[in-house]
């Protein structure tokens, strides 16, 4: 982004924190320039006419200028109501956002993002709770990174994926065929699931096969680093 100019852009807030006595820091996941990093000058305040708008799960239209590595709002309207995640809607809401600010560079758009995390949201908000939209998402997400094995054919390319068949991900490499249980094992079935982007939710042990393989993809661009989120939800399981 060119330093001192203005900028509009429409987005969600995934994280927000307090900054000196009445502003705030805020992490947005906007369409045009990615994640960017922008400071709500009295956002805190009263007065504000912000107050109660920058919040996550809420969609936004932001206008800002840019001043070294952190824009500065200068106005923010709402374009839409409120998503209201309450439960594991809201602590799944709260790790994809969490998993965006550490997976996401600074001020790089990546096609369909928004639209991904637009629909996933929607339905957290109206879904049975099967989590088939959150793993679909994190696929979504390791995709448009480019860190996503081929669900075309396995690793070494000459045959495609079966559903009959079990597969063992090796990570930077793809899908081994394998009869073995040891390591991280999916379905054919299940990976054909991710590739045909079908709206039916897999069964129950398909989808636990997807959420271990999406989590080793994820931990290792992860580097080590841990999740909050994460730790949170597991001591309240």
């Amino acid at each position: 982004m060119s330093v001192g100019a203005g900028h509009e852009t429409h987005g969600w807030v995934l994280h927000r924190r307090p900054w000196r006595e009445s502003s705030l820091l805020v992490e947005f996941l906007s369409e045009s320039h990615g994640r960017i990093g922008l400071v709500a000058r009295g956002g805190r305040s009263e007065r504000s006419p912000w107050r109660g708008l920058i919040e996550p799960f809420m969609p936004l239209n932001v206008s800002f200028v840019v001043k070294g590595e952190m824009g500065t709002l200068k106005d923010v309207e709402a374009i839409g109501d409120r998503y209201l995640l309450t439960g594991q809607a809201l602590w799944c809401g709260l790790y994809v956002n969490e998993l965006l600010i550490y997976l996401l560079e600074r001020d790089e758009a990546i096609p369909h993002l928004l639209a991904h995390y637009r629909r996933l949201i929607g339905e957290l908000m109206h879904g049975t709770g099967d989590l088939a939209g959150l793993r679909r998402f994190e696929w979504d997400l390791l995709t448009a990174l480019g860190v996503a094995p081929s669900l075309d054919t396995d690793a070494d390319g000459a045959s495609p994926i079966v559903a009959t068949c079990r597969y063992r991900l090796e990570l930077d490499y793809g899908f081994v065929p394998t009869e073995a249980e040891h390591g991280v094992v999916i379905s054919g079935e299940a990976l054909q699931w991710l590739a045909d982007l079908r709206e039916e939710t897999p069964a129950c042990d398909r989808l636990r096969e997807v959420q271990r393989m999406n989590r080793a993809l994820i931990d290792h661009q992860l580097g080590g680093r841990q999740l909050k989120t994460r730790e949170l939800i597991r001591s309240l399981m």
